[in-house]
């Protein structure tokens, strides 16, 4: 047995039949396309972390990197059991001298993502890791019609790229409409000497959140938490949209991070 369903300004337009609904048939909005059997057809929430594993992030910064991603992602999975509907699927770029998949390029479950250990070596090619999160976020790659992606980046030094590539790689993020629509934020790492805040930023598409800045393990750990699950928490309230809508911007919004308090002896 088939549906009818189509979609209009708040959701899908479906026709359901008595026997599927026990009610009278007729139409009705959802946000979701159920099917006969009483499943819904999942919509997927694409999540890329993007790690600067250069040679500035050894010692406590990786391994705090590390464990912190390993402990958000389930709690990623908690949160966003709470939408059925949702598909959370991850992957995630890393970056020193160049960029490449440290998992991908085929997107994984959330319930099947495992982060391998992160070593480091070389320099920091943010820009190139940019590059390659646009390729993945062009309508050619994405669904024409889904959830807002989640990008976190995490960095603790300055672009070693050239700074036009930099500035090529950001405004190629800004062309694209999933780009665009996107849950972008970055997480800063050490002493801000230590870093291009003005960079960082540029990459951020929520303002009232800013540049996230880590200077402690404590902070990292509870900032990859943070940002993970709110922005997946976030985006899967979030409307489907047509990707090829262009001149919209993300129609995701986050709350405040959490205030930070922190030992002046226990920082990076």
């Amino acid at each position: 047995m088939s549906l009818d369903a189509f979609p209009c300004r708040t959701g899908y337009l479906i026709w359901l039949p008595a026997r599927l609904n026990g009610k009278a048939g007729g139409y009705t909005i959802e946000d979701t396309i159920p099917i006969p059997d009483g499943r819904v057809v999942r919509k997927k929430l694409h999540f890329f972390w993007l790690a600067d594993c250069s040679d500035s992030m050894r010692g406590k910064k990786i391994a705090t990197l590390n464990q912190a991603i390993r402990e958000a992602v389930p709690e990623v999975q908690k949160a966003v059991a709470a939408y059925p509907q949702v598909e959370i699927v991850m992957r995630a770029i890393k970056f020193s001298d160049t960029a490449e998949w440290h998992i991908g390029p085929d997107p994984v479950p959330v319930e099947q993502f495992v982060w391998p250990e992160l070593e480091t070596a070389g320099l920091t090619s943010t820009a190139k890791a940019i590059r390659l999160l646009a390729g993945e976020l062009s309508i050619e790659r994405m669904p024409r019609r889904g959830l807002p992606p989640v990008c976190i980046l995490i960095s603790d030094g300055f672009c070693t790229d050239p700074h036009e590539e930099y500035e090529n790689a950001i405004a190629e993020l800004g062309k694209i409409p999933w780009g665009v629509k996107a849950v972008r934020l970055a997480i800063a790492i050490g002493d801000e000497s230590d870093y291009n805040e003005t960079e960082l930023l540029r990459f951020v598409n929520q303002e009232q959140i800013g540049l996230l800045k880590a200077h402690s393990p404590e902070e990292l750990v509870t900032y990859i938490k943070w940002a993970s699950v709110s922005a997946s928490v976030a985006s899967s309230r979030g409307r489907s949209r047509d990707a090829k809508s262009m001149g919209e911007v993300s129609n995701v919004s986050l709350e405040s991070p959490p205030p930070m308090i922190t030992s002046n002896t226990d920082l990076f």
